[in-house]
């Protein structure tokens, strides 16, 4: 037998299993009682994913030998991949009451509880299992990812940093710390964690990109022109060097994004066995799934929240999926939008996998990505492999996907005209007006302000812009600068970002000879009291390449002008496509001459000014950029045409309403 037992063994480590299966086969009949023969036998079974034999086998080889704990936590292995997690519990928990000490046993434990979302248990089981081996990795591991899914941050750090110590040399450790620092809005150590990650990696993944968009969000201009110079060679020889939201930043080429957008989705393809044969039925109601992680007081909740109200229930059935922060009971925002779907799931602790097969097993129509490539955070990998026959990309995103796996992409006429439609891998559904749904219902504080409140001067003329500081570039900067040169009666009001952008904006504007009280920094308000401080401001100095979104349809709601200048990119024409919308393309410049001179024309003509705040307030009323009823029914408009075109066999193809 101890011949036989070594042949099997030599053929399992050479990988040969169905050769080791067929001796193990040979020997059952002399063997069956074999305590070490029967746990081979399991090994071999489970490793070909003969799941319920490779069950069979250990419990007769637990019968024989009942203090076998590696036996039993084998068979919560193969419990816990046939997600029968009760029976992988129990089996987990007789490892641990044979040997105490089992640490690995105890890890597992925690994974089981995690798909029982059971998150104290989980930590408290991975905690157990890094008491008994205090440098069990895995462990280690499991606990920090998991405190990072909850937004723990301070607290996944520690163990990022215990990672790190334990491999200084793997960057993916680094790669995930510097994400966790980036969320924390302590940029310096994400850059540094970064720099990191570029040393010990051999292959230059995405991290270039990464790397230039958190200095970028401290406005850290150093040598910058150089590196996107290189950044835009490295992607023009179809380098993977950045994710593909930095480049809406760096570069007004729709061509850039489309070729680092498709690097990105093939290289982050998930490994599945589902076809693409859905078995979906046509009916009266068509069900829609909605994925973000901005359900909730954000830009983009703010956004979508009329609209989603304001779906037709007769024919749409609406589903929810969530991988935001914790679920905020006090956020009135988050309620309203909980409270319009028919189904509701936060898919924060699932895989894209199982996500995948919910949505399948759900037999959702439509599903409607509203993020993108936007974010850390982002479930792009669901949108990978199909979660539903049509697949949406709408207004998280401002660009191409770069995926064959999106159908669709929402834009309007503006933001994407027919002749750059060759740079958007999907095809594209055109609303009329402009893509962008607006709650008509937004309030504005009532509350009595004044300038001094708000630390700004009563004399001067305001220049203003309240967009994130990643979206200011030197060359947008510059061009402030020279605004505030040739009007010294004007001041520049930003919003409040982070402590580095704020210094390092400081000493660019010293640079330029300008007074520093001249930049002044506005804190964080509620929205109702920010739309109405933006009051104040006289004009709304929009950024390039990537413009105002939702920042811009608020200076629209106040009758703040906003002056832009319109690229090629999706994300340099979304002021263009907001304006005109409301018929004030007047306000829309082409190059970097004409947005100064029009600036500078408004800021000192006040008759001008006034000019334009009543064409704008009365350009809106008539408009419907307000009107989230008559967008609402537009996007239905577009989601009907596509499911009837789906089962009609038509091909996804452009579609204008």
């Amino acid at each position: 037998m101890k011949n036989e037992i070594e042949k099997i063994l030599k053929l399992l480590k050479n990988k040969n299993l169905i050769e080791a299966e067929k001796e193990c086969e040979k020997l059952l009949e002399i063997a069956d009682k074999n305590f070490e023969f029967l746990n081979l036998y399991a090994v071999i079974l489970f490793q070909l994913k003969k799941y319920d034999d490779s069950i069979l086998k250990w419990q007769k080889a637990i019968k024989i030998n009942p203090q076998y704990h590696f036996g039993y936590n084998n068979l919560g292995n193969v419990f816990f991949i046939k997600k029968d997690y009760e029976n992988a519990l129990k089996n987990y928990n007789e490892a641990i009451n044979i040997n105490l000490n089992y640490h690995e046993a105890f890890h597992n434990k925690g994974n089981v509880y995690l798909k029982l979302k059971k998150i104290s248990a989980a930590l408290e089981s991975f905690d157990s299992a890094v008491k008994l081996k205090n440098d069990y990795i895995p462990a280690i591991k499991s606990k920090a990812y998991l405190l990072t899914k909850l937004k723990r941050l301070e607290e996944s750090l520690i163990e990022w940093d215990k990672l790190v110590e334990h491999n200084p040399k793997d960057p993916k450790n680094y790669i995930q710390r510097g994400d966790v620092y980036t969320d924390l809005n302590r940029l310096d150590e994400a850059v540094k964690n970064y720099n990191k990650a570029i040393i010990f990696q051999s292959e230059d993944t995405f991290l270039t990109g990464n790397l230039l968009h958190v200095k970028s969000r401290m406005c850290d201009w150093v040598n910058q022109e150089d590196d996107l110079k290189e950044l835009e060679n490295k992607i023009k020889q179809k380098k993977k060097v950045s994710p593909p939201y930095p480049i809406t930043t760096f570069f007004d080429s729709p061509f850039l994004q489309f070729e680092v957008s498709k690097l990105w989705s093939d290289e982050y393809r998930i490994d599945h066995k589902l076809d693409n044969n859905f078995k979906n039925k046509k009916s009266n109601k068509i069900k829609l799934a909605y994925f973000s992680a901005d359900y909730r007081t954000h830009a983009m909740g703010h956004l979508m929240v009329r609209m989603l109200e304001l779906h037709d229930k007769s024919k749409f059935e609406l589903h929810g999926f969530y991988f935001g922060p914790p679920i905020n009971k006090n956020d009135l925002i988050q309620k309203r939008i909980l409270n319009c779907f028919d189904n509701f799931v936060d898919i924060n602790l699932m895989s894209d996998f199982e996500v995948i097969e919910l949505t399948r097993s759900l037999n959702i129509d439509i599903s409607i990505d509203l993020m993108g490539h936007t974010g850390n955070s982002n479930r792009f990998g669901v949108f990978l492999c199909k979660s539903a026959p049509i697949q949406i990309s709408f207004l998280g995103y401002p660009g191409t996907t770069g995926s064959k796996n999106i159908d669709y992409l929402v834009a309007d006429q503006t933001l994407i005209p027919k002749n750059h439609q060759n740079f958007y891998s999907e095809k594209i559904i055109y609303l009329p007006d402009t893509y962008q749904p607006n709650e008509e219902t937004k309030k504005i504080s009532e509350v009595p302000l004044n300038k001094k409140q708000l630390g700004l001067p009563d004399d001067k003329f305001i220049f203003c812009n309240f967009n994130s500081h990643q979206k200011i570039t030197p060359r947008i900067f510059k061009i402030w600068m020279d605004i505030l040169k040739k009007n010294q009666n004007s001041v520049l009001w930003l919003l409040k970002d982070n402590i580095f952008s704020e210094k390092n904006l400081i000493s660019a504007l010293v640079a330029e000879n300008i007074e520093p009280e001249r930049l002044i920094f506005a804190d964080h308000l509620p929205l109702d009291q920010h739309l109405s401080r933006m009051k104040f401001a006289d004009l709304f100095l929009d950024t390039f390449p990537y413009n105002a979104h939702t920042t811009c349809s608020d200076a629209i709601r106040v009758n703040l002008p906003i002056v832009t200048k319109i690229g090629e990119s999706f994300a340099s024409r979304v002021s263009a496509s907001l304006l005109k919308t409301i018929n004030m393309t007047d306000l829309v410049t082409t190059n970097d001459n004409e947005y100064t001179q029009l600036s500078i024309d408004i800021s000192k003509n006040s008759n001008l000014l006034n000019k334009i705040k009543k064409k704008m307030e009365e350009n809106k009323r008539q408009s419907n950029l307000f009107k989230t009823d008559t967008f609402t029914k537009n996007l239905e408009k577009s989601y009907q045409k596509v499911y009837e075109n789906y089962f009609n066999g038509v091909e996804p193809q452009n579609i204008e309403l």
